[in-house]
């Protein structure tokens, strides 16, 4: 058993990796990128993703800059590069930064204050989403924001045992709804869960009926 399980894994290593596309990070044949518009919003989200995040293909941040026209990533967390906080603080917009530390408080629509939001949002596991929030001097002025309490999230790529933990673009959707109205987050969670059915299906995890939106015409099995 032992020389057949070698065998197989070297007849696996001989299989080249599906191509991904550079965007969504899908295989190609699933890639969703043609089936995403970028919702035009008031609201900018900025995501720091670590750099540990930026090849890992169950990453959702990606998925920002892809719904929103004014959505991007800036990258934290590399070795002798500095966090970039250019435009961050705009007098004309109001910036948070989504974290649930001790003294944040609840995301809410400021009727006092009409102005824009900037929602900072970190892309990384809480270690270091910690670090980030109690200890990068360039944000220590930003107000600090958490979410209300919600629905379980419908992550299925990575598992974390408390469910009320989100995958990043799973907050931002639900702080969006917050921000925009229950419109736009219909709009993220929809995109979310195909990017979560397709590489569910692609493991042979769920069968392609099941897979949010459908499967891309060219796509005939998993493997």
């Amino acid at each position: 058993m032992a020389k057949g399980g070698s065998i197989r894994r070297l007849r696996d290593r001989a299989v080249p990796p599906l191509e991904r596309c550079e965007r969504c990070v899908l295989h190609l044949r699933l890639c969703l990128c043609a089936s995403v518009k970028p919702i035009e919003l008031a609201t900018r989200v900025v995501v720091l993703r670590h750099g540990k995040e930026a090849y890992k293909p169950t990453n959702t941040g990606r998925l920002v800059p892809l719904t929103l026209a004014q959505g991007e990533i800036r990258v934290f967390g590399a070795r002798d590069r500095e966090l970039d906080t250019t435009g961050f603080f705009d007098r004309d917009r109001r910036v948070v930064l989504l974290y649930p530390s001790p003294d944040s408080v609840l995301l809410a629509r400021d009727e006092s204050d009409p102005r824009p939001v900037t929602l900072i949002v970190p892309d990384s596991d809480w270690r270091r989403a910690y670090k980030l929030a109690t200890r990068e001097e360039k944000l220590a002025g930003v107000a600090r924001v958490h979410l209300p309490e919600g629905p379980p999230s419908k992550y299925r790529l990575r598992f974390h045992p408390d469910p009320r933990y989100l995958a990043t673009f799973e907050a931002v959707a639900r702080a969006l709804g917050i921000l925009e109205g229950a419109q736009v987050q219909a709009q993220l969670e929809h995109v979310f869960a195909m990017m979560v059915d397709r590489t569910l299906w692609s493991r042979g995890q769920i069968a392609g009926e099941r897979v949010t939106g459908g499967l891309p015409e060219a796509t005939s099995s998993p493997q």
